[in-house]
């Protein structure tokens, strides 16, 4: 990329972000933003804690859905590479003696070096194919980081890494906010400039895409990398927010999580990922008490936004009665949209 386009690049986003900014979800994240950099001066340090993680959360879904929802594919290996970038961050520092600050980065590389396997397969592949390879490759993670022991705690996990900035909350926490807030940002100007424009091509229709001159195989593989990196450095700020590393991270309902607050924001914008991991994240906690329960509601709210907001929270009207039948009987209602 030569200078000149770069520049040109960076003018198309901030145009784009000036426009979003006027938007519903702009000015929505503008005032969560706002209530972000302030939450320190009123919250104890275990919320902040809580928020910590929901910022992390944010990121690993914008991370699947820059893969799923823009390049069209739908991977199942998101949360073991997440795992990984985890494992690698503080194996880093355990056993190897790096910053820290560098692991967190460098557990986001290991992440892109791992999808590598499975990230050619899944350029040749289409559809309901692409998710039983990489639910099989996320489950050989898992399994991996169970049977090796020796090296990622087994079962027990990993606690052998110190705390991250002394252990001093605030700082943590505008560290976190930082770093999701960047990588936000890097995602969303790829994705409002050429790049994204392919992207969203090749998710329609990558013969079409194939025959306007665009290199497939190179920018799936690109989307696919960095999406997993992303997930990665997501992965490695949860294990210094938690303290500790296990396979449970790397589990298919962690995966069913993401996806949960991946399609119930929105899969086809960015955004998407910041409403649906508040939502699904705040329910979480509020249920904690309740154990599965939680499942139950995902479920019954996956069911209400794919029959009246199969867009996602993000990207939809809010016209609820006219969505909802108006005078129409919501019984009819359901009836009518799941025959359509």
């Amino acid at each position: 990329m030569t200078a000149s386009t770069f520049r040109t690049a960076l003018g198309r986003a901030r145009q784009r972000l000036a426009e979003d900014a006027r938007s519903r979800n702009g000015r929505a994240i503008a005032v969560g933003t706002a209530l972000a950099l302030l939450a320190p001066l009123a919250l104890t340090a275990y919320t902040l804690d809580i928020v910590m993680q929901l910022f992390i959360a944010i990121l690993a879904v914008s991370s699947w859905i820059f893969i799923a929802g823009y390049f069209g594919m739908f991977t199942f290996a998101h949360a073991a590479l997440y795992g990984i970038g985890a494992y690698a961050a503080v194996l880093l520092v355990g056993e190897a003696g790096v910053h820290p600050v560098a692991s967190i980065l460098l557990g986001g590389i290991v992440a892109g070096l791992f999808s590598l396997p499975i990230a050619y397969p899944v350029l040749r592949l289409t559809g309901a194919y692409v998710g039983m390879v990489t639910l099989a490759y996320a489950e050989i993670i898992y399994r991996g980081t169970i049977l090796l022991r020796d090296v990622t705690g087994g079962p027990t996990g990993y606690t052998g890494f110190p705390y991250l900035f002394g252990g001093d909350s605030v700082v943590m926490y505008y560290f976190v906010l930082s770093l999701v807030g960047v990588l936000l940002l890097v995602m969303y100007v790829l994705l409002v400039n050429r790049f994204g424009l392919v992207a969203r091509a090749i998710r329609e229709s990558p013969d079409a895409a194939r025959m306007l001159g665009n290199n497939v195989p190179r920018h799936k593989l690109m989307g696919f990398l960095i999406g997993s990196s992303i997930a990665g450095v997501a992965g490695a700020l949860q294990a210094y927010s938690i303290l500790i590393i296990s396979p449970p991270m790397l589990e298919i309902e962690r995966m069913i999580e993401f996806m949960a607050m991946g399609i119930i924001g929105g899969l086809r914008t960015l955004s998407g990922g910041i409403f649906g991991a508040v939502i699904v994240f705040g329910l979480s906690e509020v249920l904690r008490d309740y154990g599965e329960i939680r499942l139950v509601v995902w479920g019954g709210m996956l069911v209400i936004v794919t029959l009246f907001f199969p867009n996602g929270i993000a990207d939809s009207d809010f016209g609820l009665r006219e969505r909802f039948g108006g005078d129409v009987p919501i019984g009819d209602r359901i009836r009518e949209v799941i025959g359509r």
